[in-house]
């Protein structure tokens, strides 16, 4: 009964394994980590600081009201109604509201929310950047995923045949047709594929698990991933420059470095606003309180309604002197500006530089996917027909494991190709601002 139970509730748990695991396409993948990944949500924080940043400078028009009360005591000597000092203690209550408005300041508000509009549009660039740069990470590790699965398929069926030559021989010895030393080979043979699938497979899981870590998935037993490229062309169109000139109107670090060129621009434009005047709008209301002990006052109320008092004015500021604050603000605002361009030009020339590696890469893995094809075909006609020769007996064992190792090698060697050219395919498209799936 405790055999059978324990039995049960393996059988529950394996199945609730196989139900929780997820088959994710290269997309589902890519959306998935981007969902979750901590890198990109620092930066949609960043995205999130620069509008509020805007939102501020946008308000700088705004009036700035102000209320305030105070009380003051005064202790000793004061002068008296009749215009003479006498000893006594008295306190006042004051209140006011007072408003400020900002009318001309020299262009420094404009060029405040321009700039900080600047700043958002390259915020949002850099997230971009981030989440595409992520999704060819994934792809990578993904594709690195399906090479190590195949590995594991070619590792079994060399397994099923080394088996196969292993029972042939078997059978012939009991008839006393094999010879001991082939028998003791073909099992060699046999545990020696044992242990490279058992190498293959942790190999794979080992790539499954470092993709299902950089997707934020919790444990790579919980994803299965479907093999998408199959489909995939194999046909590299555009040349390095062409592919660059798109690259230019579309990649968001481009984008990114321009913006900042304009905001840069836009800060000189608010650090010279400082030579001009500023001029405000000024508006308040005030009353007060005054009561000195032993002597006659009005009542509290009837004091602020008479001491009550309004007030509207302009305030003027004429910038004199300084210290050269402004003008070495101004200096230090064409600098950023002119690191911001030079910024700009190195990243255009490394992505130029990235482009032709990619193109040239993909190139050589095309070029080589061709020739592995061919050679793997070959290696696999002279594995049949060593076989067949080996199975009538006009071949030893080792010529038959030398064919069936080349045969192995030349597979690998098709399936490394292929997926380096898959890769780099996909490489092109995310310059080319395509997504990658």
């Amino acid at each position: 009964m405790n055999k059978t139970l324990t039995s049960l509730l393996i059988f529950i748990t394996a199945a609730g394994g196989l139900q929780a695991q997820t088959s994710m396409t290269l997309r589902q993948c890519i959306e998935h980590a981007t969902a979750r990944n901590v890198d990109v949500k620092l930066q949609e924080n960043t995205v999130r600081s620069q509008e509020v940043s805007l939102n501020t400078s946008r308000n700088a028009w705004m009036p700035n009201v102000d209320a305030g009360v105070s009380q003051n005591f005064n202790f000793g000597r004061a002068l008296s109604a009749q215009n003479v000092y006498v000893d006594r203690n008295t306190y006042t209550t004051s209140l006011s509201v007072g408003a400020s408005m900002p009318l001309f300041t020299g262009g420094r508000i404009t060029a405040q929310r321009k700039q900080a509009a600047l700043n958002l549009q390259a915020a949002t660039a850099d997230l971009a950047r981030l989440r595409e740069n992520l999704s060819l990470q994934v792809a990578q590790a993904y594709l690195e995923v399906l090479c190590q699965q195949d590995f594991c398929t070619k590792a079994e069926e060399q397994l099923v045949l080394s088996r196969h030559q292993l029972e042939r021989l078997e059978s012939l010895a009991r008839l006393g047709k094999a010879a001991g030393v082939e028998l003791s080979q073909a099992r060699s043979v046999v545990a020696q594929d044992e242990l490279a699938l058992v190498e293959n497979r942790n190999a794979a899981r080992m790539a499954q698990l470092s993709l299902s870590q950089l997707i934020e998935m919790p444990s790579p037993d919980s994803l299965n991933i479907i093999n998408t490229t199959r489909q995939t062309s194999h046909d590299i169109t555009g040349t390095p420059q062409s592919i660059y000139e798109e690259a230019l109107c579309l990649r968001p670090e481009i984008e990114a470095d321009s913006l900042r060129i304009q905001s840069a621009e836009q800060g000189i434009r608010a650090a010279r606003s400082s030579y001009w005047p500023s001029l405000s709008l000024n508006a308040g209301l005030g009353t007060s309180y005054y009561k000195s002990p032993g002597f006659d006052s009005n009542p509290f109320g009837r004091q602020l309604k008479d001491n009550f008092s309004k007030y509207v004015g302009l305030s003027l500021s004429i910038p004199l002197f300084d210290r050269f604050s402004t003008r070495n603000n101004v200096r230090q605002a064409r600098i950023e500006r002119e690191s911001r361009f030079w910024q700009s030009e190195q990243t255009k020339k490394n992505l130029f530089k990235e482009i032709q590696q990619a193109w040239y890469n993909a190139l050589s893995a095309r070029e080589k996917l061709t020739a592995s094809i061919a050679a793997e075909q070959a290696a696999t006609d002279a594995l049949t027909l060593t076989t067949r020769k080996f199975e009538a007996g006009k071949a030893n064992t080792t010529e038959f494991e030398e064919a069936r190792t080349k045969s192995l090698a030349a597979a690998h060697q098709r399936i490394t190709a292929h997926y380096q050219y898959v890769f780099s395919l996909k490489v092109l498209d995310f310059y080319r601002g395509r997504p990658i799936e």
